[in-house]
């Protein structure tokens, strides 16, 4: 049996080989069993097999074994990286160096990269070589590499040439080109996973075309043969270059409605979205990475709509069915009210019945109610029988998303601008768009576990009073060992010396308690002290040995995303006009988070406690004052600049074609500098005032002194209180760089990549398999299995009753409760603590939020009550993707366990947006 090597030469397959190199990735790695690896290895080594090829075996069996413990993950991971690292070139100016040069089958010069980023990385060679650190490609755990080498890394005739330092490098320059400081200084945070750009931005950054946009809002252009193909060519190239579109098709005509240039009748909205279904399967986005995406909005009244719920349903007639694009529902105030009420409801066609979709809140009703006694109605139906479709629809497709025009309408600080008529792909994006302007939005997300910091604990002085045989004693002890942290052990197996303890202690918390003591009488060991404060048992001792969040550093860190995300737009190519003119005036940003409930977890919080409401209003907080103070900041050191340009042209000279021309060359020199560095555009040169701040922003909410806070009336916590106030006057002295800023995204790649749960979600599961674009991989609650080892009781008998219990931990007995309470399952949390945890945080969201919401089995009565209570609570986002799980078929679990818990939504994530 023989083995190719890397450069060709043929040897036999040796064990120790084998055993060698797994020997050597396994360092510190005490729970692998090496010679059991390399043994299944070898067993499945073929005649011929290329050394690459048998480092790809090696880390698919680890993968294999992840449940086993989690080190085989590290293992690996180890491999895979190894096994592209020695596949790859070392050097980062040698990797730009292929890519620029890569030519067609004709032999033409293709750059891969662009002549920009070409020349700052070969004028700064040595630099960029030395900066870049290639140990932090194994930062990324097996799942989030995989992912990155099936879309992520680019390719030459085929082959893989980046590695994830050279990708991160590439985006960090190609957004920074020159100013090589933040260029360093971004490439290092993302590299240590502070935060990602989205999708769209790792795709294309310092690319020759550098779409790096995430989301694209389209109206369509008009209610014509015209208007409908000239909206579908702008899908195709927005879908070219990796864009997902939401679009809204109030305007379109219903079926049998009069055409006046033909003296035929309309066909409808349902053939018409059939065309744009089959250009979303046609046009993938980025050239074969990933499937086009589109969402359509439709408001409740429009007389197809009863068709337009069909369009994604399993059963009935393919010309009625267009199951490739995503539909949503933009629901006014007012069709919840005739649900509630049970109201009638009429049906009408936007040709005879203009202008609904252009108001909202009271216009609209008023509007609505004159159509109605006009009798200009299609039909009148009773709004409970529209209702229901609308859930048999989310039951059986998980869709329609659900959103709210008047909330989204009511609390923007776009609301200038005009009516807001639909959201994106993902739901979090709520910004205006028309014909003449298609909404766009640049993306990134932060890997919130990372702000997650131990402290010190080798200065506690901790005792444990403990009993010969007691469970939770031995419990108590393996955890501290575990971290390393010492402990004095007082044993309380005699009897009277135990009588004794527990007379003292339970004296001494009734002294100390007075007024608020329970009169609990304590008897149960063990009990631990630490620094001579009792804190209580098994449980307590594992929230008090917990870390702290990083607040300063998420501050710190959101205000680099701002200011990178703002150069994003300015660098941005834009697939279509509309898009360049919306983007440059309003300039909106979306900031996301990932891994909510993976600090949770770290921070030994139950998902539904009320630490944890605190916590995530906190980080929402902070992460929207940051945002918004470095808008400001930009829009303030802008102004300046202005002032000075202005200056500047006022003192020169109109020469040729309108160029300005200057009596001295400093002038000329400073004005050119100041030209590259400030790209104005048409909207800003005609600034009276807010000068620095997006062209825009005068008469919009913020510059009112009203922040999204405020239109929840929401108060700031003690911690920004002062800080929002003083932040106001600057705004209103300086104006806002940013319309928009904060936007949670679903993160459905990224936080594969960072190895985060996704966005602000709790866990899904604590085992379960998952296809994606990648492939299929196990996963397990790596947290979970870490606090079951460390107090010795993971075992195979416990990882098979949670997949035979669907991934919960509920029933496991051996597990503590503490455990229990902190792994809860999506399926085992109120959706009413979902949607109020929405609400707390959607305070301080100046978009909206991609909310899933769960339901184990869902009828029209729960969900009703779910819809109705994320109305009451005023979130612009209703649901995105409804969740449900079909009731467990006992006899599966014993053929195959693992595959009964494969997760089938895993198809319809958002890629477009991930942040």
């Amino acid at each position: 049996m023989n083995v190719i090597k890397r450069n060709g030469d043929i040897e036999e397959v040796s064990f120790d080989k084998v055993q060698r190199r797994i020997r050597n990735l396994s360092t510190n790695l005490s729970h692998v069993n090496q010679t059991l690896v390399s043994q299944k290895i070898c067993s499945r080594i073929i005649n011929n097999i290329k050394t690459s090829a048998l480092d790809v075996l090696g880390s698919e069996i680890c993968a294999s074994m992840i449940t086993t413990h989690p080190e085989y993950g590290v293992l690996a991971s180890r491999i895979t990286i190894s096994n592209h690292q020695k596949n790859t070139s070392p050097s980062f100016s040698e990797t730009i160096q292929l890519l620029y040069d890569n030519t067609d089958v004709h032999g033409k010069n293709v750059p891969l990269i662009s002549e920009s980023l070409y020349r700052v990385v070969q004028a700064n060679k040595s630099k960029f070589n030395f900066v870049i650190d290639y140990s932090r490609d194994y930062n990324f755990d097996y799942f989030g590499f995989k992912t990155l080498e099936r879309s992520y890394l680019i390719r030459v005739n085929g082959v893989i040439v980046e590695r994830p330092q050279h990708m991160l490098m590439r985006v960090s320059i190609g957004i920074h080109n020159e100013d090589f400081k933040e260029a360093i200084h971004t490439y290092n945070l993302m590299s240590q996973k502070y935060f990602i750009h989205a999708t769209p931005t790792l795709f294309n950054s310092g690319t020759p075309r550098p779409q790096l946009s995430s989301c694209f809002l389209l109206a369509m252009l008009d209610d014509s043969i015209e208007g409908i193909y000239k909206t579908l060519k702008s899908c195709a190239l927005i879908s070219k270059w990796a864009g997902g579109i939401g679009m809204h098709i109030h305007n379109i005509r219903g079926k049998h409605s009069r055409i006046r240039g033909t003296n035929g009748v309309s066909n409808g909205i349902v053939p018409m979205l059939k065309v744009f279904n089959a250009t979303a399967c046609y046009v993938d986005q980025g050239g074969g990475k990933r499937n086009g995406s589109i969402a359509v909005y439709l408001e409740p009244w429009h007389s197809d709509m009863f068709d337009f719920l069909l369009l994604r349903k399993n059963t009935g007639s393919e010309e009625e069915r267009a199951r490739d694009l995503f539909y949503a529902l933009w629901v006014p105030d007012l069709f919840m009210e005739r649900v509630k009420s049970e109201g009638k409801w009429t049906l009408m066609c936007p040709d005879k019945c203009p202008g609904l979709s252009d108001v909202f809140g009271d216009d609209f009703k008023e509007l609505y109610e004159k159509y109605e006694r006009e009798g200009r109605g299609n039909r009148t139906i009773d709004a409970r029988e529209l209702w229901f479709a609308v859930l048999e629809a989310q039951i059986e497709t998980g869709v329609p998303y659900i959103l709210f025009k008047d909330a989204a309408n009511r609390k923007s600080n776009q609301k200038n601008l005009g009516v807001i008529k639909s959201s994106n792909l993902c739901t979090e994006i709520i910004e205006y768009s028309s014909p003449e302007e298609f909404a766009v939005c640049n993306l990134a997300s932060i890997g919130l576990p990372k702000y997650v910091e131990y402290p010190n604990f080798d200065r506690l002085n901790i005792k444990i009073y403990s009993k010969t045989g007691c469970i939770y004693c031995k419990y108590s002890k393996r955890y501290m060992k575990s971290m390393n942290i010492e402990y004095e052990e007082i044993n309380l197996d005699n009897n009277g010396k135990r009588a004794d303890f527990f007379m003292t202690l339970n004296d001494e918390l009734e002294e100390v308690g007075g007024d608020s003591y329970s009169g609990e009488l304590l008897s149960s060991l063990p009990q631990i002290f630490i620094d001579d404060k009792h804190i209580g048992g098994f449980a307590e001792l594992v929230k008090e040995l917990r870390p702290v969040f990083n607040f300063d550093k998420l501050y710190e860190v959101t205000k680099v995303i701002t200011k990178n995300l703002n150069k994003v737009i300015d660098i941005n190519y834009y697939p279509v006009p509309q898009a360049f003119t919306s983007n440059k005036r309003h300039r909106p940003i979306g900031l996301g988070v990932q891994g909510l409930a993976d600090v949770f977890a770290l921070m030994r919080i139950s998902f539904d406690s009320d630490e944890a409401k605190k916590l995530n209003r906190a980080i929402f907080e902070t992460i929207y004052y940051a945002s918004l103070e470095s808008s400001m900041e930009i829009a303030k050191k802008r102004e300046g600049q202005m002032k000075r340009y202005h200056e500047l042209l006022n003192n020169s000279t109109y020469g040729f074609r309108n160029v300005p021309c200057f009596d001295e060359e400093e002038d000329e020199m400073e004005f050119h500098k100041l030209h590259t560095i400030l790209k104005p555009i048409d909207e800003e040169l005609r600034l009276t005032k807010f000068l620095g701040a997006y062209s825009s922003f005068d008469g919009s909410p913020a510059s009112q002194g009203i922040l999204q806070y405020d239109m929840w009336n929401v108060q700031p916590s003690e911690r920004w209180k002062t800080k929002f106030q003083e932040l106001k006057t600057n705004i209103h002295k300086y104006g806002l760089r940013n319309s928009l800023l904060v936007a949670p995204m679903p993160t459905a790649s990224t936080s594969q990549i960072l190895g985060n749960n996704e966005c602000f979600e709790s866990f899904t599961s604590n085992i379960y398999t998952r296809k994606t674009l990648a492939g299929t991989f196990i996963v397990a609650n790596k947290f979970l299995i870490e606090d079951l080892i460390r107090i010795g009781i993971w075992s195979k008998e416990i990882k098979d009753q949670i997949i035979l219990d669907r991934g919960s931990v509920q029933n496991c007995k051996q597990i503590p409760k503490v455990f229990k309470e902190i792994y809860k399952t999506v399926w085992e949390i109120s959706q009413k603590t979902i949607i109020d945890m929405a609400a707390d945080r959607g305070a301080f969201i100046d978009q909206s939020q991609s909310l899933n919401l769960s339901l184990g089995e869902p009828d029209f009565k729960k969900l009703t009550s779910m819809h109705f209570y994320s109305w009451s609570k005023g979130l612009k986002t209703g649901v995105y993707y409804l969740r449900t799980r079909p009731v467990a078929n006992a006899q599966q679990f014993t053929i195959d366990p693992l595959k009964a818990m494969e997760q089938n939504n895993s198809s319809d994530v958002c890629e477009s947006c991930t942040g």
